[in-house]
């Protein structure tokens, strides 16, 4: 991150208060000719120490060190005048100007009288900005600068995605992809209660936090789910839980904002940025609990607070979490989340997507007993969907379901399968449970997938200095056990099946499986069986068979001309043996490799020349 800081007038009166402490220290009674010699020195030297501070500000505003396009600057004003409130940055902005690129970025308050505007160039050049308020305050308004822009190089790019620019939605509406133009597949892993001091910084970046995101890099997750607030929601009694920095608000007083703790989470976001994460990030849970603290009113403050502070970071937005707890625990309406994304929306030059988190449960009033943030389709603020598919192995079949009734909407929108069953220690099956998921949304049309372990995602750890602990569940183990549960490991394969497929492509096939002579079912809470199956034109299919098909038939169609078959082992992330020829007269999937009572992925292909017939 790079900080631009413009309290140049107290730089001047620095140097100055220096001079004049100088000519102060002289006690003895000078000659009249000593006199005059002395004061025309010090003429020389406030001429030549005003020339200085010139050529600093000139500096400072107009020749500030280059950055990188897509790097975070940093933009420090210093008011006058106190400032109204704690939220008061809504009426500080800058307008920032470069190649293409004409935005107004708002400020956010960073204690005593301190706000600062996070910017950043979308394209190599030169820079402008200048800021502005809807108050009057010289320390605010009327201050302007310059930076350079350059671009990074190759290895650079391949070094941390992030250099690639924001993710936004593809032209297709169908995934998501860096700034210039690469595909993402979300893959991410859940960490709500990442912001808190029991996931703590370390002393040299070396605390939980940072082991745990080496883990997850190291097994091919791109993005973390995370809240930017933990614990006043999703708690019964609502206790708000501490970072490094205090709680987010003193004293349980919304409007008493306390900086030092979101000082603290900027660490976390430029950890997550260097290492090449997207943050996959609802504000908070507002509601589920019995403690209900905010209105809708203090949640657009809350939120557009931090959509200032954080809009330069790689990020998917999502309103709350669990979004319909909020009617009954504290009596809001769906109207009160429109009004919220429109007010987001308002604040987010960088067009974040924006999407809010559901809950599994079925019992909610009509429209929002869907699992998915399909009530708001439509709405101008909302732009993608996110998924909860229930905590348990019987609902998994609801990724396929819920995939289909998404993906069928107009207009079309990225789905993203947010939250499904996580993994549990006490749970023997739970790394196939993992692969079913993934695999499975994959072909059926998500646009990413978010994996979670129970232990992990709340942090739980019985030993926490602080008295939080974390959530205490029935499946709950301490967070250094659950890191360790297999199936995070075997999430990679799916990265490492995809980089060598143009995999934006595949669109759902599963009607072009046949089991035994018969149409392929749809999964159900007692039979996971069904394969699944994704395509792209008449070149390539790729399709999972889960576990308990080895002694059936799997037929295929849709392909007509010869090509060849692979089968790639998703437990180990390899391909195993050698391709095999395809015939499409016969159609039918070739016999899996031991253990053939396992789940595989089939890769279907034709020859690389054909691979015009892919577009």
């Amino acid at each position: 991150m790079k900080i631009l800081n413009t309290r140049f007038p107290s730089r001047a009166a620095q140097i100055l208060r220096f001079a004049q402490d100088d000519k102060e220290g002289v006690r003895t009674s000078p000659s009249p000719r000593r006199s005059r010699l002395r004061s025309g020195l010090q003429g020389c030297a406030c001429l030549f120490l005003w020339s200085i501070l010139i050529c600093m500000h000139i500096g400072s505003m107009a020749c500030a060190a280059p950055v990188h396009t897509w790097e975070t600057v940093e933009i420090t004003l210093h008011a006058a005048g106190a400032a109204a409130d704690a939220y008061a940055g809504a009426q500080v902005w800058v307008d920032l100007k470069g190649p293409g690129f004409v935005q107004r970025c708002p400020a956010f308050w960073d204690g005593g009288n301190t706000f600062r505007v996070r910017v950043m160039a979308t394209a190599p050049g030169t820079w402008t900005w200048r800021s502005g308020t809807s108050w009057n305050d010289p320390g605010l308004s009327g201050r302007s600068g310059t930076f350079e822009a350059t671009p990074w190089t190759a290895a650079e790019l391949q070094a941390n995605p992030n250099r690639r620019g924001l993710l936004r939605i593809a032209a297709g509406k169908r995934h998501f992809e860096y700034a210039d133009g690469t595909p993402c597949f979300v893959l991410a892993d859940t960490l709500w209660a990442g912001n808190t001091a029991r996931c703590g910084l370390g002393t040299n970046e070396d605390g939980p936090f940072f082991q745990y995101l080496a883990d997850r890099q190291a097994k091919g997750f791109n993005t973390i789910l995370m809240q930017y607030i933990h614990g006043y929601g999703d708690y019964p009694d609502g206790q708000a839980h501490c970072n490094e920095g205090g709680y987010a608000f003193l004293e349980r007083d919304p409007a008493r904002l306390n900086p030092a703790y979101f000082q603290a989470l900027d660490r976390r976001m430029q950890a997550l940025w260097e290492r090449g994460f997207i943050a996959a990030v609802p504000t908070m849970w507002w509601g589920k609990t019995k403690r209900c603290l905010f209105t809708p009113q203090q949640a657009q403050q809350i939120s557009v607070y931090v959509a200032a502070r954080y809009g330069t970071f790689n990020s998917l937005w999502s309103l709350s979490g669990e979004y319909q707890y909020t009617f009954g625990d504290c009596g809001w309406t769906p109207g009160d989340f429109s009004a919220l994304g429109a007010a987001v929306q308002r604040h987010n030059p960088w067009r974040h997507p924006l999407s809010i988190h559901p809950s599994a449960r079925l019992d909610w009033k009509a429209p929002h007993d869907c699992q998915s943030s399909l009530p708001f389709h439509g709405e101008s603020w909302l732009d993608h969907h996110w998924l909860q598919t229930g905590q348990s192995v019987d609902r998994l079949y609801n990724i396929v379901t819920r995939l289909a009734e998404n993906r069928a909407l107009t207009p079309a929108v990225p789905v993203f399968c947010s939250e499904a069953c996580y993994e549990r220690a006490d749970a023997a099956d739970c790394a196939y449970h993992t692969r079913w998921q993934v695999w499975t949304a994959l072909l059926n049309g998500a646009a990413g997938y978010g994996h979670g372990a129970q232990g992990l995602w709340q942090f739980f750890d019985p030993a926490d200095p602080q008295g939080e602990p974390g959530k205490r569940t029935t499946e709950v183990v301490p967070w250094r056990d659950a890191l360790r549960l297999p199936g995070s490991g075997q999430v990679r394969a799916v990265r490492t099946f995809l980089a060598s497929l143009d995999w934006w492509k595949l669109q759902p096939r599963r009607e072009a499986l046949r089991v035994d002579g018969r149409p392929n079912r749809l999964p159900t809470k007692a039979d996971l069986t069904p394969p699944h199956a994704a395509g792209s034109g008449d070149a390539i299919r790729v399709i999972y068979v889960p576990r308990g098909n080895q002694t059936r038939t799997i037929a295929l169609s849709g392909i007509t001309k010869p090509a060849t078959a692979r089968w790639f082992d998703p437990r180990h992330g390899e391909f195993a043996g050698p391709a095999v020829a395809w015939d499409p007269e016969i159609g039918t999937l070739p016999p899996r490799p031991a253990p053939a009572d396992e789940d595989w992925v089939l890769l279907i292909e034709r020859p690389s020349g054909s691979r015009e017939e892919r577009e």
